[in-house]
């Protein structure tokens, strides 16, 4: 954990601070940033450095052998007392898993994006609409954006992942550049595509609603079968034995129906955890890594989270108390480690899942153009938290997810 030094005689030095006022002439909005920033200006809130960042330590990773990696359920709770300390893991498929992506890359169908100003992600401030883009506009687009802040920062040699995550930190923290990203998010797996196949066994909600596979074996690992009847298959999750989620029906999007993600240099996925605190799983389906960061899901930990936030956005949260759930904001994990809250990070890359675990915040960016794929599941351990979650949405009074 991060120390803070104090005075030689062993009591901390405070500093008397001149009155700070804020001008009457300007507007309510311009007031309300300046009264933030001098409340920020009271925190160790300093500008996040590489070796901070640098610092974090790394979430816990998995390599299942074929034989473990039957049932994603049955694996997740074998790993799942270790794992969920992180609040995040990532689990790598054994050698030989390698599925085609089946986004159709020359569709002449139009998604919407998200125009996230990644230099104000610490303001909290509502995402406009960006342009809508086909995938092969969007991943030209994302390509030359990409291009562009190579040629920018390192015209003569490669970008590490390293440069880049301290890159993107300067950003959002002292807002110093300004960095548009349009973000693919959220889009309908069932009105666009999803990058696996669907089940011709009856195994995913918006495929065939006839189990045709009764009775017969278990396709071949690596077989292009098997990638379509697979319970990893993010289409066929919530109806794997002994999922909560297969006694709900109906298709609900991001449920028990996929999202896909489409992104590109810096585009964020902002703190946040998932609605009636299920789990999630998100699949890397091709493109450059994504970088994550976790919370583990405690409710001391969960609690601190929202204490950071609330105090580092005092004003906003005064217009919209439930601002975080609003998935718009941005902040440093080293605040986060600075209250004692602890904190990791995992690079996702091209056919890797990630798990989110109940309750647990987690929040990160894409190092440049790339397509993802997440829904959530539910296993029986998990109804403690949606009893939680429910609380939690009485207070605000909110609607949960089912």
């Amino acid at each position: 954990m991060d120390q803070v030094p104090s005075s030689p005689g062993g009591r901390s030095r405070r500093v008397r601070r001149k009155t700070q006022s804020v001008p009457d002439d300007l507007s309510t909005d311009e007031q309300l940033m300046i009264r933030q920033a001098i409340e920020n200006s009271k925190l160790d809130t300093g500008i996040s450095d590489g070796q901070e960042i640098a610092s974090i330590p790394p979430g816990a990773v998995y390599h299942p052998t074929v034989e473990e990696f039957k049932d994603p359920l049955v694996y997740i709770a074998k790993i799942r007392k270790e794992a969920e300390q992180y609040g995040i893991c990532k689990v790598v498929p054994p050698p030989g898993w390698n599925p085609p992506c089946h986004v159709d890359m020359s569709s002449g169908k139009r998604f919407e994006t998200k125009r996230q100003l990644v230099h104000k992600l610490q303001q909290g401030i509502t995402f406009d609409d960006g342009d809508m883009y086909t995938p092969a506009e969007y991943q030209s687009f994302a390509s030359d954006q990409t291009k562009r802040w190579k040629e920018a920062h390192y015209p003569d040699r490669d970008m590490t992942l390293a440069e880049l995550e301290k890159d993107y930190w300067s950003i959002v923290e002292t807002g110093k550049t300004e960095y548009v990203a349009e973000y693919g998010n959220d889009i309908d797996c069932t009105e666009y595509w999803s990058g696996f196949p669907l089940s011709t066994r009856g195994r995913s909600m918006n495929g065939t609603n006839v189990n045709t596979g009764e009775g017969l074996p278990e396709p071949e690992y690596g077989s292009e079968e098997y990638y379509r009847e697979s319970w990893w298959n993010l289409n066929n999750i919530s109806n794997t034995p002994g999922s909560v989620l297969r006694h709900v029906r109906v298709p609900i999007n991001g449920v028990n129906v996929p999202w896909l993600y489409m992104g590109t240099l810096f585009s964020t996925f902002c703190w946040h955890n998932e609605d009636n605190y299920l789990y999630s799983i998100n699949y890397h389906h091709k493109g450059s890594p994504k970088q994550w960061y976790g919370v583990p899901g405690t409710k001391e930990d969960a609690d601190g989270l929202e204490k950071v936030f609330k105090n580092f956005l005092m004003q906003r949260m005064k217009e919209a108390p439930d601002l975080l759930h609003h998935i718009t904001t941005m902040f440093s994990p080293i605040l986060l480690r600075k209250a004692k809250i602890p904190v990791c990070k995992l690079v996702q890359f091209p056919g890797e899942f990630i798990v989110t675990f109940p309750r647990s915040f987690h929040g990160g960016f894409s190092y440049g153009p790339n397509i993802g794929e997440a829904v959530n599941f539910a296993t029986p351990d998990w109804i403690q938290h949606g009893a939680a979650a429910n609380e939690r949405y009485r207070v605000f009074a909110g609607p949960s997810g089912f």
